[in-house]
């Protein structure tokens, strides 16, 4: 007697032993088991944790539903010393619930409580109580939640650590329940055996997985295609997905899956001579005329396929092919094309502007007929909103090409495209408004400048040359004087562009923050230091060489500078930083020689590691939420009381926008 006595504690210590404890707490759930279809309660005792003293305790409640994680926020009732309860609808598809605790927004929580990042969770029994088929694989994605899709992903503080020995368990006691069903679940079930397998263990488990699904009559055409993706892109099994893969091709030929399968089969890296087959056997396998007959939801991948095949057409000097593919385009794939190969062509000068011509001129036409097919508009919530992005493509595309055209002298082309552009288009980019000043000079149409420069005024996007050209039109009207030239200029803005300017101003005019010590280097060897900031306003515009919207400011702030130069209250810096190698040549020669009358400043370097960002990156965080450029500020008696970023593209604007912050600060 006393041996079996013995033997049945050993047994049941064995049993112990193996048996791994629940790495997360159920108690917040106190009617176990929880079933499905019935009402649980959430109770949770916030003593001794982070939010003993909140007086508003809410839950966050994420379940697990057809494997995929949901979430819902629910406020808590007091219900005595530090308990908060709530009751909660159980769906019946529902397989685990999680929760989190937490006090203010959801997303950005005050404070929160989630067990430590060890988790509160429960599983949902049937209503009978007993485990669901699928229960276990819920749990096993609570424990580790990239193997399941949905909200999850945010419960956790980074990774939770992967308990190895409980995961087991559970896939073991899903495998007893489930039977074969099991494999309904394949993402989540070799997700969480790729966690638990070597590699060899892991591609015997995923074979037998796969031939079984394969036999199952059930497992629809649409499975197996997730089935192949998963494969290939989750767990790395090339092998055994080019074999489903294979299988979808033979049994459903024609069909959408296959045709996803073939897509996902592209060669897109490598050689172009290895590359352009790949997508040219796609298309003849799969025209997108066929597609066309019976539309779904995956018609992305022609947009992907001719995007590949378009750049690599053009990348390999094939432009008669590169043409010919705009037939079966719409205007959004074309539109992308052109945006990716010529634009990018022409701004990096890499074909001879005749040969772009060539290639561009028939194409844009051709995107000019198709920007009504509202091929567009499935990317935006409303109509308003599509055809503003269209309308802006459009007129990317025609500066494009009108820049172009004004190069090559072909200014009776440029200017019919001109009237292409759209309202706002004709005149609100500076840059164009250059060129198309310059084609209306050279075809000598004298008596359209004045009126269109007028139209560019009131929009705010003027050069130095097109002032120029103004003032030198008004003193010709006006007997050879200036006088009431600034009023007539101003007369010319609209109310609507003041007004959005003076709030721009107002709202970036809210720094209040001692500019830091520093020496500055400046072009001629000498020193700007943070004492010649006393009783002076300041405006500050840190650049690179390499920073093309840095350069493209360079007009509006040549402008800043003429009108303050006899201004002894003001001073005007252009400070290089973040740059390489001999940036002091580099910023020099580039200025001058672009004939600016800048005074340059060189950001000191870093004693530490030698790069060239001391002054700027003492302002990141203080003044600059990031370390992008251009960035202006604007400093009165050694304090920064202005700071803006980027540029809008309009020289004029520029101006108008530091000239005014410069204006309140000397009313002050």
């Amino acid at each position: 007697m006393m041996k079996k006595i013995v033997l049945a504690v050993l047994v049941l210590w064995g049993t112990l032993l193996h048996a791994q404890v629940q790495p997360y707490q159920s108690a917040v759930f106190p009617n176990q088991p929880v079933k499905v279809g019935q009402q649980t309660r959430v109770l949770y005792n916030s003593k001794g944790g982070d939010l003993e003293f909140s007086d508003e305790v809410k839950v966050a409640l994420y379940t697990f539903q057809k494997g995929f994680w949901k979430m819902e926020s629910f406020d808590m009732k007091a219900v005595g010393d530090k308990q908060w309860e709530l009751s909660y609808p159980v769906k019946d598809s529902t397989f685990f619930i999680a929760a989190r605790f937490f006090q203010g927004d959801l997303h950005e929580p005050d404070m929160a409580d989630n067990n430590a990042n060890k988790g509160y969770g429960t599983p949902v029994a049937d209503t009978k109580g007993q485990p669901q088929k699928g229960a276990y694989l819920a749990e096993a994605s609570f424990l580790i939640p990239t193997l399941a899709k949905g909200a999850l992903l945010n419960y956790y503080e980074g990774e939770p650590i992967p308990q190895k020995e409980y995961l087991a368990q559970l896939i073991k006691k899903e495998e007893k329940l489930s039977g074969a069903a099991i494999n309904n679940n394949f993402a989540t079930y070799l997700g969480a055996q790729r966690v638990l397998l070597d590699d060899t263990q892991f591609a015997t488990a995923a074979t037998k997985v796969v031939d079984q699904l394969v036999k199952d009559k059930a497992f629809k055409e649409e499975q197996l295609g997730s089935l192949q993706l998963f494969l290939k892109h989750q767990v790395k099994q090339d092998a055994l997905a080019e074999c489903v893969g294979q299988y979808i091709t033979a049994q459903y030929p024609n069909s959408s899956t296959a045709r996803f399968v073939a897509y996902s089969n592209i060669r897109t890296s490598g050689s172009l001579q290895e590359v352009i087959p790949s997508y040219e056997d796609f298309l003849q396998r799969y025209p997108i005329s066929e597609w066309r007959k019976k539309p779904d939801s995956k018609g992305f991948i022609y947009y992907a396929v001719y995007r590949g095949i378009g750049s690599s057409y053009f990348d390999d000097k094939q432009f008669d092919k590169f043409q010919a593919l705009f037939k079966d385009l719409d205007f959004r794939t074309a539109n992308e094309l052109l945006r990716w190969n010529v634009m990018r062509a022409y701004m990096f000068k890499m074909v001879s502007k005749d040969s772009l011509y060539e290639v561009a001129e028939p194409l844009i036409q051709d995107l000019l007929t198709k920007k009504q097919d509202n091929s567009y508009k499935s990317d935006f919530m409303s109509t308003e909103a599509a055809d503003s992005n269209m309308w802006k493509q459009v007129d990317e595309r025609l500066f494009t090409h009108i820049s172009l055209l004004n190069d090559l002298g072909r200014y009776e082309q440029a200017r019919k495209y001109f009237f292409e552009l759209s309202e706002e288009g004709k005149y609100a980019n500076a840059e164009l408004n250059e060129i198309n000043l310059n084609v209306l000079e050279k075809l000598g149409a004298n008596n359209e400048v004045v009126p269109f420069l007028e139209m560019c005024a009131r929009a705010n996007a003027v050069t130095p040359q097109m002032f120029d050209t103004l003032k030198a039109s008004f003193r010709k009207g006006h007997g050879g004087s200036y006088a009431g030239y600034e009023a007539y200029l101003a007369s010319l803005k609209s109310s609507e562009e003041k007004a959005e300017l003076e709030a721009y101003v107002n709202e970036h005019l809210n720094f209040n923050y001692q500019m830091p010590v520093f020496s500055l280097e400046n072009a001629d060897g000498g020193h700007i230091t943070s004492h010649d900031l006393k009783d002076k306003i300041v405006v500050m515009d840190f650049w690179a060489t390499w920073c093309r919207p840095c350069i493209m400011a360079f007009p509006g702030m040549q402008l800043l500078v003429d009108k303050y130069a006899n201004d002894k209250q003001v001073d005007i810096y252009m400070v290089g930083t973040m740059q390489t190698g001999d940036y002091r040549a580099k910023s020099v020669n580039f200025a001058r020689g672009e004939g600016y009358r800048f005074t340059l400043l060189h950001d000191a370097e870093n004693a530490k590691n030698g790069a060239q960002d001391v002054l700027f990156k003492s302002l990141v965080g203080p003044v600059f939420s990031d370390s992008s450029i251009p960035r202006k500020i604007v400093i009165k008696n050694g304090v920064i009381r202005y700071s803006s970023g980027g540029y809008s593209g309009s020289p004029s604007k520029l101006m108008d926008e530091l000239s005014l912050v410069i204006e309140k600060l000397r009313s002050e």
